[in-house]
């Protein structure tokens, strides 16, 4: 679900807000059996010699991380200077502050589950926009 809009203010000021709720990522566990594993239940060696054969522990669509809730918010307003409209603003993204986990090692070993990136920290900007 992602939202957004935008409110004048009083004094030529104005709020915009975004938010999103998105869910986690899909997680999955991947392991290479050696063909020493593989081999007796089959039978035979794996085909075209290999030694390895990946195999997947975890069904897909079955195991997901956390939601990614984020809101952004910008405050702006118009100063008239002549000719030229400047429009000072400031932006938070993140507000929430969210450490949602946005991506995890797949593979399954003591690492499984391992984040391997999050969501970036509340952040400011500000920032001027001079039209002519």
């Amino acid at each position: 679900m992602k939202l957004q809009g935008a409110y004048p203010l009083p004094w030529t000021s104005r709020v915009s807000v975004a938010f999103q709720s998105i869910p986690g990522r899909q997680i999955t566990a991947s392991y290479a059996a050696p063909n020493a594993q593989i081999a007796p239940s089959l039978g035979r060696n794996l085909s075209g010699n290999a030694a390895t054969a990946t195999v997947q522990l975890v069904a897909p669509g079955t195991m997901f991380g956390d939601r990614l809730n984020q809101l952004d918010v910008r405050l702006s307003k118009d100063i008239q200077y002549g000719r030229a409209r400047l429009q000072p603003q400031l932006n938070v993204y993140n507000l929430l502050n969210s450490g949602a986990i946005l991506g995890y090692n797949n593979t399954f070993g003591p690492k499984w589950q391992s984040p391997t990136a999050t969501e970036v920290g509340r952040m400011f900007k500000f920032g001027v926009q001079v039209d002519f």
